[in-house]
């Protein structure tokens, strides 16, 4: 999956027909955004930074959906979209979507993925610097500063 992915983002034919398949109501769906990056548009240009090929974390991501959905990843169309929606945003973002969504397509995620949530919820536990790095930058900035001498 991880080969088909690199594909995708490449621009190449991935040969998954449920991330190759061009629908357009998918596209429209996967670019919507969350109200906070609608608000913060240097977050929304930060979240597309996605790299060619799946580092660890988004490997751990992509190994729980084909964990809990198995080869039906590759058939599915619903699934298919989750796989373009990685492609397009990343594991971590998709996990994020998912476990912590604000927008109603994040709470549609949630539900479509509700089998994979307890294994997202693992793999942000294991990759808590990722997942929270946005949240981590907001408490170091608010924490008061210590007293100068």
């Amino acid at each position: 999956m991880d080969a088909a992915i690199s594909a995708f983002r490449t621009g190449r034919s991935s040969g998954v027909q449920a991330l190759d398949a061009a629908n357009r109501a998918v596209d429209d769906v996967s670019n919507d955004h969350t109200m906070s990056e609608t608000m913060d548009p240097a977050r929304r240009d930060v979240d597309r930074h996605v790299p060619s090929r799946p580092d660890r974390a988004e490997l751990a991501v992509l190994t729980a959906l084909a964990d809990t959905y198995g080869s039906e990843m590759l058939t599915n169309s619903s699934l298919g979209h989750v796989l373009r929606l990685v492609a397009r945003s990343g594991g971590i973002a998709l996990a994020k979507r998912v476990l912590f969504g604000e927008s109603a397509a994040d709470q549609q995620l949630s539900v479509m993925l509700s089998a994979a949530r307890a294994a997202f919820t693992q793999v942000s536990s294991i990759f808590a610097e990722q997942f929270f790095a946005e949240a981590n930058a907001l408490i170091a900035r608010s924490r008061p500063k210590p007293p100068r001498g």
